[in-house]
């Protein structure tokens, strides 16, 4: 949804359940805001476009666009049309960006992911279709490639346990897991690169993310409970945010 020519209205696909249309349709969109797919201040397609989109009547979008608008995620401009505002309230309570120079606001952060992705796995291994397999091997691929090209992976990496998310067929999960993964994506990214381990950190936490997508695949969700709090602890230990004897 970047291009104000209209050429990204493709990116939305019809709603296809049929209760609660305006509440599907502003879910959708506030996930695209809190993922960062929509930037603040951006301006949105057009009423005609999103309502093609989305595959509704006008006066069903006016409807979710009237709820984003009440919960201040967007706002109308005379005369140019909709914006997601500079400020969205959704986000007062949030991990701000610059609280992730901090060691300890870090490792919080990973305590957190402990609790919440080991549980995601657990379900994943339970109620994932081949569909959500496949994609979750997708990342994994991603990540390989990256580490063969030198690259750090870090876009992989967040791909990759977003889809355990969304593997684990609860939505709350996924939409908590976008809210972390785009706070903390750049300063793992930077910590990565400061780090006198770089060289070995790749194919360790490649290895690692292989065990967790087997357990995946064998439904063993003990196991992928097991290998995701493993991972996290382990890499913790590689960004310096807890002693290496723990």
């Amino acid at each position: 949804m970047t291009d104000l020519n209209g050429n990204t209205a493709a990116r939305f696909g019809a709603v296809t359940r049929r209760k609660h249309l305006p509440e599907e349709i502003a879910q959708v969109i506030e996930r695209d805001i809190a993922d960062g797919t929509l930037a603040r201040g951006q301006r949105l397609p057009t009423e005609a476009a999103l309502s093609e989109q989305f595959g509704v009547s006008r006066n069903v979008l006016r409807e979710a666009m009237a709820r984003l608008k009440r919960d201040g995620l967007i706002e109308t401009r005379q005369g140019l049309g909709g914006f997601v505002c500079e400020t969205p309230p959704s986000l007062t309570w949030r991990i701000g960006t610059e609280n992730l120079s901090d060691q300890d606001d870090l490792r919080y952060i990973f305590e957190l992911r402990a609790e919440v992705e080991t549980g995601a796995a657990a379900l994943a291994a339970e109620r994932r279709t081949e569909a959500q397999l496949a994609s979750i091997r997708h990342s994994l691929v991603r990540m390989g490639k990256a580490a063969s090209s030198g690259a750090d992976g870090v876009d992989a990496d967040a791909a990759f346990h977003r889809s355990i998310a969304d593997a684990a067929n609860n939505p709350y999960y996924r939409d908590f897991m976008i809210f972390l993964a785009v706070r903390v994506t750049q300063s793992i990214a930077a910590a990565r690169q400061n780090s006198a381990l770089v060289e070995q950190w790749t194919p360790t936490a490649q290895r690692e993310h292989e065990s967790i997508c087997e357990a995946i695949a064998d439904r063993d969700a003990d196991a992928a409970r097991r290998n995701v709090r493993s991972h996290l602890l382990s890499a913790a230990k590689r960004l310096g945010l807890i002693d290496k004897q723990n």
